[in-house]
């Protein structure tokens, strides 16, 4: 477990100053409304995996933490029940340069553990496109793991409950 805490630290130390010099999504007036410095709470939630034979759980409750520190980044971290019947524990950076109207478009980058066939259960990196809607109490993200070499593909979807 130890490596996933190592990578964990690096990720949060190293994102900031990546992160820092990307162009903003919009001209700086327009941020001066836009969300900063909110925690949300995330609850966990469901998938629906693309290979429908083999029996996964879809039922994905657990319990994380999501702090955005501008519209277009949002650093989370938690753990959950995942697909093959293991306990899963994550850290990201979530970064969404785009907007459709309310909903922000981007990638979550990040490391976690869990999954046996991946790592022999230890830690390993994962990135994925994940499209976010938030309200001013509620909020949904909604990701896709695409099927690459020993992982079935599915989208999966997290609720989450603003607290700050």
């Amino acid at each position: 477990m130890k490596p996933f805490y190592v990578a964990m630290a690096a990720l949060c130390m190293t994102a900031g100053p990546v992160l820092a010099q990307t162009a903003p999504a919009s001209p700086p007036a327009m941020q001066l409304d836009a969300p900063r410095n909110q925690v949300w709470l995330n609850v966990g939630g469901f998938s629906r995996h693309f290979s429908r034979s083999n029996g996964y759980n879809e039922n994905n409750l657990g319990l994380g933490a999501e702090y955005r520190t501008s519209p277009e980044v949002s650093y989370m971290a938690g753990a959950y029940y995942n697909s093959v019947r293991k306990t899963t524990t994550y850290a990201a950076v979530n970064w969404q340069p785009w907007s459709i109207g309310p909903i922000k478009l981007g990638a979550t980058v990040g490391v976690m553990d869990g999954y046996p066939s991946l790592a022999k259960g230890g830690t390993f990196f994962a990135a994925l496109p994940m499209a976010t809607w938030e309200g001013k109490r509620y909020g949904v993200n909604v990701g896709v793991i695409p099927s690459i070499g020993k992982v079935d593909g599915a989208v999966i979807v997290q609720f989450k409950l603003r607290v700050y």
